[in-house]
């Protein structure tokens, strides 16, 4: 039986530096991070995004996708001045909530077969303007640290 997507990616996300290297590719790549953890957690069980139901259910789905990203540049735009750094931890679990809605959402979404394909190249293939290229080397580099980070049995 298949661990559920959110108590997974909750553990994994929790291991040393795993937050840190999905957090890089958010930040310097745009990478959704609940993407990241559910293209991992597919992997696990050789499966990897399928590029045409995943593009559906963004635009499908485009609202919450957004109002996490409004709910992370509000927290940390309050955490950056000492006046209300305690407003910005208080949006923490408004966020957190809506990651997990999302993860929800993610894994009812049906993956195909992985095929010995890297499952982060898949997600990345998904976004590219030219999905016939692969990551830049620094992108590579930064999936390949969350790889390491994650551990071999997870991807």
């Amino acid at each position: 039986m298949r661990e559920g997507l959110w108590s997974w990616a909750i553990r994994e996300y929790q291991k040393p530096a795993v937050a840190d290297a999905c957090i890089e590719l958010q930040d310097h790549d745009g990478a959704s991070v609940c993407e990241l953890l559910w293209c991992a957690w597919l992997a696990q069980h050789d499966e990897a995004p399928n590029a045409d139901r995943l593009s559906e259910f963004r635009r499908f789905r485009r609202g919450l996708y957004l109002a996490i990203e409004r709910l992370r540049g509000a927290r940390r735009l309050l955490e950056l001045d000492p006046l209300t750094r305690e407003l910005g931890t208080r949006t923490r679990p408004l966020e957190i909530d809506t990651e997990a809605l999302l993860l929800a959402q993610l894994e009812g979404l049906a993956g195909e077969p992985l095929d010995g394909r890297n499952p982060f190249h898949c997600l990345h293939a998904i976004d590219a303007a030219v999905p016939t290229l692969g990551p830049s080397d620094a992108t590579e580099a930064r999936y390949q640290t969350l790889t390491e980070r994650l551990g071999a049995t997870a991807v």
